[in-house]
């Protein structure tokens, strides 16, 4: 199970023989943070951990440790971290050139004073609100921050020998080796003569005041710096063999010495100086927001202290086992600690003296018991006691043991469970003591251990945990197969969970109030009241493992230790309270713990841990420094508004938790489309929003600690997607005056073409009675009588009712044609068939016509407008044909076509040109209306219909040029059925 955050290897500085310092864990992050070389380092307003090592600038967050690029650099190695007011980051290398973090990158400073790239030698420079300040040996520049022109290069009356440089707030302090000490902002920006000339100096600020005194082994009085005046004060109190690195603060009242043995407090007033982080080259000591103590060294990477409450104590360091699997505590000053080697170690918390008993190195210390009456320690391993270092008796005792009123010992082990005799009696060998305990006398057995010995045996079955009630009356054995309780008055009984199902416990526990409280290993803590569970803790309702090691209870809470870590669980209220996290101890193995009245006592993988009761979260509020919204590659601003094709989001962010890095979780909605919180790990810092559909949005995010001990505010970021253009007001009110101008100017041309139509119709109903006066003109019907006139005379009277027969179904045709636009090719060659049979009863013999159809449907399928070919037919008869002499052919020929018909009339007559000259002479001749019908009528049709009627008229010639005849070429299209009712 990960217990920490990807290859996070835990590590404790090692101490001086019989010393205790704060637990200290090491970070090591090779593929991350690929250095051991830390020079200078930086918290953050926003609560990020900077380090500034040989390998470049890195930003740690608590899980992930990310290198910031440089734009352009000579060199990686960067120091001298500062952030100034305005939250920039800023860092110089050793080549002079001087950093700002701008958009996640190193930006090279640019100075434009030569003078400073011609200093040798550059002490140090502070970023103030509008200024960098830079010092060399020998000179000192104010740069105006934005532009980076020197405001002024504040000279100096003598060689200053500058040594340090620092900010205090606004306050810019420097120090000269001979005593010059020059402040910003004062009345005098000018340097000021002192009595104090130290070399070597640095000054530190702790927010309140400038501290000032000697780096390397010198040991002269240190000083404040206060309104530009320097005050003395008491010189630390290392030994002068020490080296001292750097100054460092992290409170106003938590001043640090940096050595190359250590970091030391130190109490400037007093100068006492006290070791809390030993054996190694302490770079810098800085403290984050949550309390916790970061520690970087020149060769040994980086340290964190969670909490200088919390002690380690090396119990074995002289035999380099200090795994410690248990620890009992005997009074206020004695505990007794036994490893997983086998050693046995009484140690006073008072003087921290260690009693190492002798053993030789062997299995675990399973158990240690001490019996206050006797004074005497039992454990796995034997009988010991407090005075001598020798045991009092070595033996074998299994898994747990217990005295019962009679001082027997009551054993589980391995394979059975069984008493014994007294072993601190005279006779430990013998049969135990029996009297007044009934129970025994049911479970004695013969021959046990050894030939004769008679001893009560309960179970030969493997039994991890005996314990003793409160009462002495009874006593519970946890098996590997159930959990009994066994009364000294003669009764056992098995303890079972509903539903009469086995209960495995591993270790037991009663309460003040008579409570059992067993643990298992897979089940998590059963509460026991009268042999009934009344209660189950696990991993469903606030456990953090199911695997119980040990249980204690304390001020009426129980504290349940787990293979994950160490809680409190309140039996009334049901809270749990993760201890080792709100202690500040998370990732801490935990094999064994103990309650002693004033301290707990924790019995590690390192060593013995010791807090005294102290630990709350110095801060409860997860700092969540980063959230930024990204679409296309292009960040937008919070309340920006988008346009409907930017509706892919990621978003980006980053809490900071140091107290327990892989406990931190992520809850998200998007107000929009979500009402529900979501959870996300802390491995994810990124969120993708795909398709958004336009609305009002609003990302919420909270960092929190699984635990329940932390959590930040709620992030926001609002954002808006625009409807696509078509679904805006002012689209739709556009495309609404639009659509009403169409359907205006759609009404009023409509309205006209229908007028137009109209118009045409009413034309076209003029022209048919056009076509019709053509049928029927008086010239026409005087040649008809005339006709019968004369054959009358020659008294053909089966001729002339023929001739009168055809006339009267042609008047009656073309009456009944009178009233439709349109009618068949039947009814029209009908029609045409009846006037040219007139037509031939006038020219007797010498006329001859011929109607012919190449057709592909029935002619009474195809509709085409009425009355249109009989005019055609009149003029080839009357101005073609009846001037001709001799024979007189019309050919009318009908083929179809995919669209339409082609209709040929075809005549042999005198031609268009003779027969004009005719008429010219001819003037009292009647006027023929078929011409002007025939275009008007075409003309009509096609303004009235997409289907055009097409015709061309073909003057026909001889083989010596002389006219022959008049061709016409018709096209018409074929019209639909319904328009036959027209």
């Amino acid at each position: 199970m990960m217990r920490l955050l990807i290859s996070f290897l835990l590590g404790i500085i090692v101490a001086p023989l019989y010393a205790q310092f704060p637990y200290t864990q090491k970070f090591t992050y090779p593929a991350q943070l690929p250095t051991q070389v830390i020079y200078d380092m930086l918290a953050d307003q926003q609560g990020y951990i900077w380090l500034a090592t040989d390998k470049g600038l890195f930003r740690f967050n608590g899980r992930t440790f990310v290198k910031i690029p440089f734009d352009n650099t000579s060199m990686q190695s960067v120091s001298y971290l500062q952030q100034d007011p305005q939250g920039r980051i800023w860092c110089m290398n050793f080549y002079k050139e001087l950093f700002s973090l701008q958009n996640d990158t190193l930006r090279n400073y640019r100075f434009k004073d030569k003078r400073i790239k011609e200093e040798s030698i550059i002490v140090n420079y502070v970023a103030t609100k509008d200024h960098i300040w830079f010092a060399s040996l020998e000179n000192l520049y104010q740069i105006n921050k934005q532009t980076g022109v020197t405001i002024k290069k504040v000279y100096s009356p003598e060689y200053l020998g500058i040594s340090s440089l620092v900010k205090n707030g606004e306050e810019v302090v420097a120090y000269g080796a001979k005593g010059w000490i020059f402040t910003y902002p004062s009345n005098k920006t000018e340097w000021k003569k002192t009595s104090f000339q130290y070399n070597d100096t640095r000054l530190m600020s702790s927010g309140k005041f400038v501290y000032g005194t000697q780096i390397g082994k010198s040991r002269l009085p240190a000083f404040t710096v206060n309104n530009g005046k320097l005050k003395l004060t008491k010189p630390f109190d290392l030994p002068e063999d020490i080296l001292v690195f750097h100054f460092a603060s992290t409170a106003e009242s938590e001043q640090w010495i940096c050595t190359q043995t250590g970091a030391y407090l130190w109490d400037v007033s007093s100068g006492k100086t006290k070791l809390i982080f030993p054996n190694q080259s302490i770079t810098d000591v800085v403290k984050d927001y949550q309390g916790n103590y970061w520690v970087s060294t020149l060769d040994n990477g980086l340290f964190v202290c969670p909490s200088l409450n919390n002690k380690l104590y090396t119990i074995n360091p002289g035999f380099g086992f200090d795994n410690i699997s248990r620890v009992t505590t005997i009074s206020n000053d004695t505990i007794v600690t036994g490893t997983t080697k086998g050693m046995l170690t009484a140690f006073n918390l008072k003087n921290e003296k260690r009693m190492h008993y002798e053993l030789p190195i062997a299995t675990e210390i399973q158990f240690i018991t001490y019996d206050s009456i006797d004074k005497k320690i039992f454990t796995n391993r034997g009988i010991f006691n407090l005075t001598s270092s020798f045991p009092d008796k070595v033996a074998d005792y299994g898994k747990s043991v217990v005295r019962d009123h009679r001082k027997n010992l009551i054993v589980a082990s391995y394979n059975r469970t069984y008493v014994l005799n007294n072993p601190l009696g005279n006779n430990p060998d013998a049969t135990p003591d029996t009297t007044g305990i009934p129970l025994y006398s049911h479970y004695m057995k013969n021959d046990i251990f050894r030939k004769g010995l008679r001893i009560p045996v309960f179970r030969n079955a493997r039994s991890s945990k005996i314990l003793l009630s409160e009462t002495g009356k009874y006593f519970w054995i946890a098996y590997y197969d159930d959990l009994y309780r066994y009364c000294f008055s003669d009764s056992t009984i098995v303890i079972r969970k509903k539903n009469n199902q086995k209960l495995v416990a591993r270790t037991l526990f009663e309460t003040s109030n008579n409570l059992l409280l067993a643990g298992t290993s897979n089940e998590g803590l059963f509460v026991i009241k009268e042999d009934k569970v009344i209660k189950r803790y696990h991993t469903g309702n606030g456990l953090k493992s199911n695997n119980i090691k040990s249980i204690k209870e304390r001020d009426g809470k129980i504290w349940v230790n787990t293979d994950e870590t160490l809680q409190i669980i309140d039996l009334k209220s049901g809270v749990i309270t993760n201890l080792l996290d709100e202690y500040g101890l998370a990732g801490l193995t935990v094999n064994d713990f103990s309650l002693h009245p004033n301290k707990l006592l924790l019995a590690t993988t390192s060593g013995l841990v010791v807090n005294e009761y102290r630990g709350k979260a110095v801060n409860e509020i997860i700092y969540f420094p980063l959230i930024k919204a990204i679409n296309n590659g292009v960040e937008i601003t919070p309340n920006q508004v988008l346009s409907s094709n930017k509706n892919n989001i990621s978003f980006y962010f980053d809490a900071i938790q140091y107290k327990t890095p892989t406990n931190l979780n992520y809850r998200y909605k998007l107000l929009g489309i979500d009402t529900s919180w979501k959870v996300l790990s802390y491995s994810n810092n990124t969120l993708n929003f795909y398709q958004l559909p336009p609305g009002a949005y609003q990302f919420q995010i909270q960092a929190y600690d699984k635990n329940g001990i932390y959590n930040s505010s709620i992030k926001t970021f609002a954002f808006s997607i625009l409807n696509p253009f078509w679904q805006r007001w002012w689209f739709i009110c556009l495309i609404v005056l639009v659509g009403s101008g169409i359907i205006y100017l759609f009404f009023k041309i409509w309205s006209k073409r229908l007028i137009m139509r109209q118009g045409l119709k009413e034309r076209l109903f003029k022209s048919q009675l056009v076509a019709i006066r053509s049928q029927m003109n008086p010239h026409f019907i005087y040649n008809v009588l005339n006709t019968v006139q004369g054959l009358l005379y020659d008294n053909r009277k089966t001729e002339v009712g023929n001739l009168l027969g055809n006339f009267s179904d042609l008047m009656r045709k073309t009456l009944q044609a009178s009233d439709r636009q349109m009618h068949s090719l039947k009814e029209e060659v009908e029609n045409i068939t009846l006037y040219l049979e007139l037509e031939k009863a006038r020219f007797d013999k010498n006329f001859e016509y011929i109607i012919e159809l190449e057709l592909k449907e029935d002619p009474a399928d195809l509709i085409i407008p009425s009355m249109l070919l009989q005019p055609f037919a009149e003029n080839a008869v009357k101005h073609g044909l009846m001037h001709k002499a001799g024979k007189k052919v019309l050919l009318i020929r009908f083929t179809q076509i995919n669209n339409g018909l082609n209709v040929l009339i075809e005549d042999n007559g005198i031609g268009r040109k003779l027969s004009f000259q005719i008429n010219q002479r001819n003037k009292s001749k009647p006027t023929s209306f078929a011409t002007k019908a025939i275009a008007e009528r075409i003309e009509l049709f096609n303004r009235l219909h997409s289907q055009k009627i097409k015709y061309d008229t073909i003057d026909q010639y001889d083989d010596l040029k002389n006219p022959s005849g008049t061709a016409i070429l018709l096209f018409i299209p074929i019209y639909d059925q319904e328009m036959n009712s027209m």
